[in-house]
């Protein structure tokens, strides 16, 4: 079962609105993030997230993750166990989970081309012009997202560029968190004291 259903119809052969209810913990966007005219907007049904963000499609989902700063978690995580390979199984995590939502958004804009060219068939055939225009028109947004998809999916495969903010992050918290315990253990450690050999003066040993 798909975890998003992007779709809110009004009637057959009318136009659209591409919508986003994820039944995963999408993670909180930004709001620093947008501009003033696109906005955040997001609510809470239950289990349903619904999100408006951004551009409103499939896409905004990974912009989410892709913004989401894992710093305080690999701190957290270095408190539990200070090893190195711990860490890396933790990014693996990370790095895994996003990747499945790279393919999730993927497939979920493949179900929408089928679907928006099975519409403009019957459109084009019943003569809906303005409707036909509104259809290619998705048809064009859906095939900018994918080619920025494909771009963001290389990024974060590559650590590289805006979509390395997750991992980096991590890294980040869990080399701090290190750093607090190794400080600690040095703050800890008691400190002997230092004794000073007091030199004997000769007329002390000439009166001895």
């Amino acid at each position: 079962m798909s975890i998003l259903n992007f779709f809110n119809r009004k009637s057959d052969g009318a136009e659209f609105t591409p919508m986003m209810s994820s039944l995963m913990g999408t993670p909180e966007l930004p709001v620093e993030s947008v501009s003033e005219a696109e906005q955040e907007n997001t609510t809470s049904k239950g289990n349903t997230l619904t999100v408006s963000y951004a551009t409103g499609w499939p896409i905004d989902v990974i912009y989410g993750y892709l913004h989401k700063n894992y710093e305080d978690k690999g701190f957290n995580d270095a408190m539990v166990k200070s090893d190195l390979t711990f860490k890396e199984i933790n990014m693996n995590i990370i790095r895994n989970k996003i990747l499945m939502v790279f393919r999730e958004i993927n497939l979920n804009y493949d179900v929408m081309k089928r679907e928006i060219e099975t519409r403009l068939e019957t459109c084009n055939a019943a003569g809906l012009i303005t409707t036909v225009a509104d259809l290619e028109k998705q048809l064009s947004i859906i095939a900018t997202h994918k080619v920025e998809l494909e771009r963001l999916e290389r990024d974060f495969r590559n650590n590289a560029n805006e979509a390395s903010v997750p991992l980096q992050s991590y890294d980040c918290g869990f080399l701090r968190g290190i750093a607090t315990i190794a400080m600690s253990a040095t703050g800890s450690a008691v400190k002997m004291p230092e004794f000073v050999a007091m030199p004997t003066s000769s007329k002390t040993r000439e009166t001895a």
